[in-house]
């Protein structure tokens, strides 16, 4: 046995990729797509590897925020819970408070209602009262001198705003003139009611004289 059977002989186990160059491109090309295969399935199975552990990781962090959830969930009702009662509790007084209120505005309007029957039931008898009132008013010496008043009071501003009147349109006037001319006609007027006074004294006198009459020429002779 040669050294080239000894090789041969110690490496039986490890196939000869050797081929003759009879075999041609073709059988080249057939170990070619036979050794990317089992390249292609070792690349796949390390790749399938290494995502499996990528999903474990994932996987164990989506169960620790899973419970993280969960926790935050309880407080979260927890804290509800509380916050319900505290209200709950604040609540309940204003509901009593409510409740006393709506009474008393029903009870307010109520006294409202009665009110304004009232106020009808006078404003009724005001108005068949009325009337009666005026005509007895009308009839008392307090309206003359009521009427007297305002008639006084009446002409004394309608001599302020004459006055007024004189003083604005013609400022050439003294305003105090007129005051002076109603003391004229005022007295004028007394000086004439005098007058007519004293006739019909004068006229009373001779229809009164027993020395005045048919025959009193001749009483006289």
């Amino acid at each position: 046995m040669n050294a080239d059977d000894d090789h041969t002989a110690g490496d039986s186990h490890v196939p000869d990729l050797r081929f003759p160059p009879a075999h041609g491109r073709r059988d080249m090309e057939v170990m070619r797509s036979c050794v990317i295969s089992h390249m292609s399935e070792g690349i796949s199975r390390r790749k399938i590897e290494d995502i499996e552990k990528v999903l474990a990781v994932y996987n164990r962090k989506v169960l620790t925020l899973e419970d993280s959830l969960v926790k935050a969930c309880k407080r979260t009702v927890t804290n509800l819970e509380v916050v319900e009662n505290e209200k709950s509790k604040e609540i309940h007084p204003l509901k009593k408070k409510n409740s006393s209120l709506r009474k008393s505005c029903e009870a307010s309007e109520a006294r409202v209602n009665e009110q304004e029957d009232e106020i009808d039931n006078l404003r009724s008898a005001v108005a068949h009262t009325q009337h009666d009132v005026v005509e007895n008013y009308k009839t008392s010496s307090e309206y003359q001198q009521d009427l007297y008043a305002y008639g006084a009071e009446s002409m004394s501003v309608s001599i302020s705003l004459t006055k007024e009147w004189i003083s604005t349109e013609h400022p050439g006037i003294n305003p105090h003139g007129f005051d002076c001319f109603l003391a004229r006609r005022r007295d004028l007027k007394q000086v004439a009611e005098q007058g007519q006074a004293a006739e019909q004294d004068g006229a009373d006198d001779h229809a009164d004289d027993p020395l005045q009459g048919e025959d009193g020429a001749s009483q006289l002779d």
